[in-house]
């Protein structure tokens, strides 16, 4: 037992005197999000455009009201026309009835088949029809454009006139369904109420050179909206039939400003140069006794430097420089790689490790059908890395998305 001890103990050290530790580093930094469309370069400004298409919900919905109106009042006229009728009918036997005991009763009879002579009852007459009440539809408000103009700016370019055109076409509010949740026991019961809607908002985005880059709609979806909480279920009834106005008008408010709020990120993840923070891992190797790692520090160093350097310009070019002086660096160490030799400074791992700097370095460069080569080479790696390279795989085909409209 104590010689199997020693032989673990033996390839344990071993193992830490060969095997290098990584050094897991943090970064962030800013750069310019490249828009996936490229407005003309003639243009810095834009003019914001709202149109107000709740109106035509309104005018469809008091259409639709007017016809429910004209159908109710058509059914109406046939139940009285018919109800008319019964009661002619019941009041012609009534008043022949009458005929006969008035008759009989001037010529002094007093019994008719044994019984006494008695006026005929009226006759029960049905109810006569009512006209029903129909609840006028509940329109839009009109909404100040200003909860458009004042939320919706795009960036990169100015607002003013001369540019290119945005137009947000705000839509009604429709299909409202409240919907009830239950959580907890006992006195902890509460009751949740959402209700659930539509309100889309049409956005066009038309340039003077170009023509129509975009026209689409966004929000179709159902949307969600929190009413309230409740630990009586009836108590939310109670705020419904008190409330019904203030309920419609905050969530017709807090639907607009959704909507417009989503409008302004598509448009400026759309045509915007947005700046974005970049949360990004960079390797270095720690010390060790075995090997000198200054050179892996150097160009850890000159890569920090570069990522710093990127947000300077949206074409990146102040970084460049110190770009190509990292990638240069890490080449010269990956001349060493030696992925079949545990023992080698630059082994398996440590090739991985480089493959993840160089990776991103390359995607800020705008080289990314390399960048994808280094990313495919550290998923053969395996371990670690590999869930790196994995992680990083759809924010670098973004950006070359993106990169490649603009160069």
């Amino acid at each position: 037992m104590k010689t199997l001890l020693l032989i673990v103990t033996f390839i344990g050290s071993f193992s830490l005197a060969f095997g290098q530790m990584i050094d897991d580093n943090k970064i962030q930094f800013t750069y310019t999000q490249l828009p996936y469309f490229k407005v003309d370069k003639l243009f810095t400004k834009y003019e914001l455009k709202v149109v107000h298409g709740y109106e035509q919900s309104n005018q469809e919905a008091m259409a639709a009201h007017e016809l429910s109106k004209n159908m109710a009042m058509t059914v109406f006229e046939q139940s009285m026309i018919q109800h008319k009728q019964a009661i002619t009918i019941l009041d012609t036997d009534y008043f022949r009835l009458m005929a006969k005991w008035e008759k009989d009763v001037n010529a002094g009879k007093t019994q008719a088949n044994g019984l006494p002579l008695l006026q005929p009852a009226r006759p029960l007459y049905p109810i006569a029809p009512v006209f029903p009440g129909l609840e006028l539809p509940r329109l839009n408000s009109t909404m100040d454009e200003s909860a458009v103009l004042n939320k919706v700016n795009i960036a990169g370019f100015e607002k003013g006139l001369g540019g290119f055109v945005v137009t947000i076409n705000v839509l009604g509010l429709q299909n409202i369904q409240i919907s009830e949740s239950k959580k907890g026991t006992g006195t902890s019961t509460k009751y949740t109420y959402t209700a659930k809607y539509t309100l889309p908002v049409e956005i066009t985005v038309e340039s003077p050179t170009q023509g129509k880059l975009i026209f689409l709609r966004i929000m179709e979806g159902r949307q969600s909206y929190t009413i309230g909480s409740y630990s009586s279920k009836y108590d939310h009834k109670v705020y419904m039939l008190t409330n019904k106005e203030k309920f419609h008008n905050d969530l017709e408010t807090a639907a607009r400003a959704k909507a417009i709020s989503k409008a302004n990120s598509y448009l400026n993840n759309q045509i915007g140069f947005v700046t974005k923070t970049r949360n990004a891992e960079i390797y270095s190797v720690k010390k060790f006794k075995s090997y000198d790692y200054s050179d892996v520090t150097r160009a850890y160093t000159k890569t920090i430097q570069a990522l710093q350097m990127v947000s300077q310009d949206r074409d990146r070019s102040t970084a460049m420089t110190k770009i190509d002086e990292a990638l240069a660096d890490w080449n010269v160490i990956m001349e060493e790689s030696n992925d079949y030799d545990k023992k080698a400074r630059i082994n398996d791992k440590i090739t991985a490790m480089i493959q993840c700097n160089m990776a991103e370095l390359l995607a800020w460069k705008g080289e990314y059908n390399q960048s994808q080569i280094n990313v495919n080479l550290a998923i053969s790696a395996g371990g670690k890395f590999k869930r790196h390279a994995n992680g990083e795989k759809n924010f670098y085909a973004d950006q070359k998305k993106r990169w490649n409209v603009h160069y």
